[in-house]
């Protein structure tokens, strides 16, 4: 907790100081899926933060997460490659859209229940589409990056409790009379829309990978960087069917690399190029300078489910010194690449191979994840 108010005050400080004047193949065992499950019974019960009403609503939005099946509906019927690739992206925007009615209705209204709700069913999509088609190695970390936008949006819940409880009034822009917890709430809502947005197009590549990775490499409607991912991907897949496992691995992450290229440049710059996302990195890049690189809003990733409670047993991914600038999309590049190929190595290690499988579960389950544990 001492961690968490340290990067709160840096945080407030930096805003004073610059606004008052951010699928066939599984590599777990049978033996250690089973054993997962049995670990996972330890969070049968949840920690008071998720009252038994709140685990029912979550356990409604893991069932239409888990249904991965379903998102193929109509899919097949579809003329050519594009269009499965449209028809998939459009069940996956109906089901989220979906999803944030219930959340609307289930917590009325309210804005920063239905944000974190969004995030939820972002993680749970993650998991699901892991476990479904694994060999599509995106997700693997997909989960953990996107678990790590989660742990921002309740640092910023966390800062605009303490300035409406403490009746803080920070005005960004005297113009207009906007206060930090107001941009606080729509940074939330920002970083949420933008990380639905790579779900739904990273999604419908993992699941339009159904259909042959080799048929997909020349299609001149994607970008190249999303042909050269699946070229590479079937490269991958018959390294798998020869049992070269190794090549499998590398090549398999080689390819995420790639995706991961074409949903920095694509779809996320946008994201970045909103004057409050820039105004996010900026804050970033002052924080990463003044605790020279020690904290970070965005950037780092952990392997694990908290990385306030599991310090011991997480792994960290630091951002490269050289990406501290988010706001450009090829430093998010280079942190993508350095994430897939830290957590490549880390899963040619048993053991922590083993815990990242268990992470992932704990994260698609929801246990363990960063709640705000304030009013909201």
């Amino acid at each position: 907790m001492k961690r968490i108010n340290l990067l709160l005050l840096f945080i407030i400080s930096f805003f004073i100081l610059t606004n008052c004047k951010k699928e066939t193949k599984d590599n777990s065992t049978p033996e250690q899926q089973t054993l997962i499950v049995q670990l996972l019974n330890q969070y049968n019960e949840d920690t008071f933060i998720i009252s038994p009403r709140d685990r029912n609503f979550l356990n409604e939005i893991y069932l239409i997460a888990n249904d991965v099946d379903a998102l193929y509906n109509n899919v097949d019927a579809q003329p050519n490659y594009r269009a499965k690739y449209e028809k998939l992206k459009e069940n996956m925007t109906s089901r989220i859209a979906l999803v944030t009615q219930k959340a609307s209705v289930f917590y009325n209204g309210s804005p920063s229940h239905i944000t974190l709700i969004r995030n939820s069913f972002v993680l749970m999509s993650y998991d699901a589409l892991q476990r479904k088609a694994p060999t599509f190695y995106w997700t693997k970390l997909g989960i953990f990056a996107a678990n790590e936008v989660r742990a921002s949006v309740v640092l910023a819940y966390q800062m605009k409790h303490i300035l409406e409880t403490y009746k803080i009034h920070l005005v960004l822009d005297p113009r207009n009379g906007v206060e930090l917890s107001q941009v606080l709430l729509q940074s939330t809502q920002t970083l949420i829309t933008g990380q639905l947005d790579v779900l739904t197009d990273i999604g419908a590549f993992a699941l339009l990978n159904k259909y042959g990775a080799q048929h997909l490499m020349n299609e001149t409607w994607m970008t190249q960087e999303a042909r050269n991912g699946y070229r590479i991907q079937y490269q991958a897949e018959l390294a798998l069917t020869s049992g070269d496992t190794l090549s499998y691995q590398d090549l398999q992450t080689t390819a995420a690399i790639e995706f991961g290229a074409h949903e920095q440049i694509y779809i996320l710059q946008r994201l970045w190029d909103n004057d409050l996302m820039a105004q996010m990195a900026l804050m970033n890049q002052f924080l990463m300078g003044a605790s020279q690189g020690q904290m970070a809003v965005f950037g780092d990733i952990f392997i694990g489910t908290n990385k306030y409670l599991e310090t011991d047993k997480g792994e960290t991914i630091k951002v490269p010194a050289s990406a501290y600038n988010l706001a450009v999309a090829a430093n998010r590049v280079t942190i993508a690449r350095n994430g897939f190929t830290y957590l490549n190595n880390m899963r040619k290690n048993a053991s922590k191979s083993f815990w990242i499988d268990y992470s992932q579960a704990k994260i698609g389950y929801h246990y363990g994840v960063y709640y705000p544990g304030v009013e909201l």
